[in-house]
């Protein structure tokens, strides 16, 4: 336009037309009224958003409310309110249109793609004059946090292979070794610590009656997470270490809530190394590690399960939650399965992810040696994927590996 504007008004001046001059007048005067206009409709307007942080899932939708008023006399028009986010995916806005002197509550809706923390806010406005010569925007509110934890699937047919435990028979006999977690109560012992008396029971009983805590083992699961940066792949918004992240807090949740002490292994970014421990603050604890785990990790699994081989309890749980078409860290699991482990794998095929290389022979020599593996492709339900082992019976999906490995008879 302004182009125009300057060669329409060269001409009027070179020719001396009055129709040229009256064109190149009109022209100016919708330049500046153009400007003039726009610059008006974002004069006295003010934007709100709630002050709060939010916790969120991978999956969910964050529902964010702006309240938005025009304190000019003027209406403003058709403004597209964005709401500015260092969250992957889209950018999320609204277009809206307020009258003189009014006011309007919006409600701007973001999809979770990914877990981490982020950022949304502050909100930006922004508009043009209706010939789209001039657009204006103005920038108001603060950033506020948002923690996209990883999703809880529900996995009512995953069995934790725990070990029994051994009747309610009254036990007369101090633990050398002990958990947090109470079994029973029994009469004082001699040598009892004043912790570990039972106060309340010592009062109905009207005898000192002591803390009998579990012996430790037999209840606990450690789940391991494989947070390799090489064995992860990623298709559009398709991620392995998502799905990875999704099925380790979602075994740490069935754990818990079978009342089992739950320790997390992962090296990622950093080494995240949570105890063993049980309750609500415990899944706390590992949703908010899963959360702020990246997949940058260059320690091997194998060397993960050999540094911490000596904190697995025995006859306690083991579930390895991995990508890795690698075969050295199943030697490991053989090792710690013969003292009394329970082991379970769950693969993330990342053929479906952009990988090259098949877990069909991770699967096989896994099988071979008794240990239950879960096979979790692109696109499957967790609850479904996690549902049924893959046995011998039918292995002949992985054709180019059907012959079984023979199983050592330490080991059977």
């Amino acid at each position: 336009m302004l182009i125009l504007l300057a060669i329409i008004l060269l001409l009027a001046i070179a020719a001396g037309d009055v129709a040229l001059y009256r064109v190149s007048y009109f022209l100016t005067l919708v330049v500046v009224g153009s400007y003039v206009c726009v610059r008006l409709k974002l004069f006295r307007l003010d934007m709100q958003m709630q002050d709060k942080s939010y916790a969120v899932q991978v999956g969910d939708m964050l529902k964010e409310h702006v309240y938005v008023c025009n304190d000019s006399p003027l209406p403003t028009g058709w403004i597209e309110i964005v709401l500015m986010s260092n969250m992957p995916g889209n950018v999320s806005g609204i277009a809206t249109a307020i009258g003189a002197r009014g006011h309007e509550r919006l409600e701007i809706d973001t999809f979770c793609h990914a877990r981490g923390v982020y950022t949304i806010g502050p909100l930006m406005a922004r508009t043009s004059d209706p010939l789209g010569l001039f657009q204006v925007q103005i920038i108001q509110g603060n950033p506020i946090k948002v923690m996209v934890q990883p999703p809880i699937v529900t996995l009512p047919y995953f069995h934790i292979p725990v070990a029994e435990r051994l009747g309610e028979e009254s036990i007369r006999y101090r633990s050398q070794s002990r958990t947090p977690h109470v079994a029973t109560i029994r009469e004082y012992i001699h040598g009892d610590s004043l912790n570990q008396i039972h106060w309340l029971s010592t009062a109905k009983s009207g005898q000192l009656m002591s803390k009998e805590f579990d012996c430790g083992g037999s209840g606990d699961v450690w789940v391991v997470l494989d947070l390799e940066r090489k064995i992860h792949h990623s298709q559009g918004t398709e991620k392995t270490d998502e799905y990875a992240v999704a099925i380790t807090a979602s075994l740490a949740h069935l754990a818990v809530m079978k009342e089992h002490s739950v320790g997390l292994i992962a090296y990622g970014d950093h080494e995240y190394l949570l105890p063993l421990r049980g309750g609500t603050q415990q899944m706390s604890r590992v949703l908010e590690t899963l959360t702020l785990s990246k997949t940058e990790g260059d320690n091997p699994l194998a060397g993960v399960l050999v540094k911490h081989a000596g904190q697995f309890g025995r006859s306690g749980s083991l579930l390895v939650v991995t990508s890795s078409t690698a075969t050295e860290w199943i030697a490991v699991l053989r090792e710690l399965r013969s003292r009394s482990l329970n082991i379970v794998v769950v693969l993330v095929d990342p053929a479906g992810f952009g990988g090259r290389q098949a877990i069909d022979e991770v699967v096989v020599r896994l099988v071979s040696v008794g240990i239950p593996v879960y096979v979790v492709h692109m696109g499957d339900p967790l609850s479904h994927a996690l549902s049924r082992p893959i046995t011998l019976d039918n292995l002949p999906i992985f054709t180019q590996y059907s012959k079984p490995e023979q199983i050592p008879a330490s080991e059977r």
